[in-house]
Order: structure tokens, then sequence, then C-alpha cells
């Protein structure tokens, strides 16, 4: 694997254990999809400095860079990432603090964290898997 690659991926999944921490400790939930959204974007530029010969585009927008990276997912995988997207902005930016911890309940929380490990666990075998 490229040493760019492999700076990516390391923090994808420093960033993915990060989310899930927050999450077990029950504190700040928001900050765990923040986290979610980033491990799902870094895994997303290591496959593109893997098997592209581009840097990844600067953005937050999963659908530029699966596009970008040429990466075959499938509708439902489109449809997951496509509703952890922003989440990036409404955590980073938000414009109202108690709407925010409204909106990221226990619950919530739980499914965007397991709708990730999925994702990214897809994204990883294929990282690995693609030589």
């Amino acid at each position: 694997m490229k040493e760019k690659s492999k700076n990516w991926l390391e923090l994808a999944d420093s960033d993915l254990e990060f989310a899930k921490n927050i999450f077990s400790n029950k504190n700040r939930l928001h900050y765990a999809v923040h986290f979610c959204h980033q491990a799902l974007e870094k895994i997303l530029k290591a496959i593109i400095q893997e098997y592209t010969d581009e840097f990844p585009r600067y953005t937050h927008n999963f659908k530029i860079l699966w596009e970008q990276g040429k990466i075959p997912l499938a509708e439902d995988q489109k449809l997951k990432l496509l509703n952890i997207l922003p989440h990036y902005i409404g955590t980073k930016y938000p414009e109202d603090i108690r709407k925010l911890h409204q909106t990221y309940s226990e619950k919530f929380v739980h499914k965007i964290i397991n709708d990730t490990e999925e994702l990214f666990q897809w994204l990883k075998d294929y990282l690995l898997s693609k030589k």
C-alpha cells in the first residue's frame, strides 16, 4: 500500500475509534457523528490515493469522493453515505445548540455509528483487497 494511503487509513481508523469512544461515554454525542463522517471521508480518500493517480479533492462531500475514486457502491451504501453526509456541517456549524442536542439522541447516534461501521468495513475490505 502507498504511504499516503496508509496515512489516510490510519487517520480514518483513529476517527472511527474516537467516535465509538465518545458514544460509549454518552457525552456530547454530536461529536461522535462528526467523527463518523470524518472516518468515512478519510477512508474514501485512502481509496482515491491508492487506486488513482489523483490527490483526493478538497471536499467533505462523499458523492464527489466516491465518484473520484470510481468506487462501486451499491445503492443502499450510497444512501447510507448520503444520510451521514449532512451531519458534518450540522455538528461543525450549529445554528442552534439546543437543536443540536435534541437531534443527536443516543438512539440516533447509535444508528449512525452502526451504519458507519458497516460502510467503513466494506470500504476497508475494498481498499485492502483491490490489488
